[in-house]
C-alpha cells in the first residue's frame, strides 16, 4: 500500500498479483506524480492549468501463464482545496482459473487537482481476464463530491475481444464554488447559428 499527499490532494494505492504454475509470472506496481504551487502543471493532461495541488497515480498488476492467475488493485484519490472536495474510491479484480494458461490484468490511472474554484478527480479503471474456463473481471468505482455545485460522470465502454472478459469504467467527479455548465449547453452557445437566406 502506497500513500502520497501534496497539500489538499492525495492518493492511497495498492496492487497485488499472483500466479500458480511452473512458468507463471506476476508483477504489481504503483507510481505517482505530485506538484504543488500556483504555477502550471508539467505532465498534467490539461495544458496551462494553474493549480494549487496536483496528484496523478498509476497502478498496474498482471499475472500470466498460470493455472490460476489473479491481479487486483485499489485506489483512493482525493482533492479538497476548499470547494467541497471530490474523491474516487475504486477496486478491481481479475481472475483466470480452471486449467489452461490464465492471464489477469488490472490497470488504474487517476488524477486529482484543486484550483481556486474547483476540486476535480478523474480517471479510468480496467480489469481483464482470459484464456481459462473460469475468467472473471470485476470493478467497483464510487465517486463523491461535497461542494455547493458538484457533478459526477461515468462511462463503461464495452469490449468485444473474443475469449476475453473485460470491465472498464471512466469517471470524473468535480466540486465547484461556481455553477457547473452542462457541456451540451456550452457547445450550443459556442456553435455559430446560420440564418437561411430567402
Amino acid at each position: 500500500m502506497d500513500q502520497i499527499t501534496v497539500g489538499s490532494a492525495g492518493a492511497i494505492n495498492g496492487a497485488e498479483a499472483r500466479a500458480l504454475g511452473s512458468s507463471s509470472q506476476a508483477t504489481a506496481s504503483t507510481s505517482a506524480l505530485v506538484a504543488s504551487g500556483s504555477s502550471t502543471i508539467a505532465g498534467a493532461p490539461f495544458q496551462n492549468a494553474a493549480s494549487s495541488n496536483y496528484v496523478s497515480s498509476r497502478i498496474t498488476a498482471s499475472a500470466s501463464n498460470g493455472q490460476t492467475a489473479e491481479a487486483s488493485g485499489s485506489s483512493h484519490v482525493f482533492a479538497d482545496g476548499g470547494n467541497g472536495g471530490a474523491q474516487i474510491d475504486s477496486t478491481a479484480t481479475a481472475i483466470g482459473a480452471g486449467g489452461g494458461t490464465g492471464h489477469a490484468q488490472v490497470g488504474m490511472h487517476f488524477s486529482a487537482t484543486s484550483t481556486a474554484r474547483a476540486d476535480l478527480v478523474f480517471g479510468s479503471v480496467t480489469a481483464i481476464a482470459c484464456c481459462t474456463p473460469l475468467a472473471q473481471a470485476q470493478i467497483e468505482v464510487i465517486g463523491r463530491a461535497g461542494g455547493p455545485y458538484s457533478r459526477e460522470l461515468q462511462g463503461a465502454p464495452s469490449s468485444d475481444t473474443p475469449g476475453q472478459i473485460q470491465s472498464r469504467v471512466d469517471i470524473v467527479v468535480v466540486s465547484s464554488a461556481l455553477p457547473i455548465v452542462d457541456p451540451g449547453q456550452m457547445l450550443s452557445l459556442l456553435t455559430p447559428r446560420v440564418s437561411p437566406k430567402y
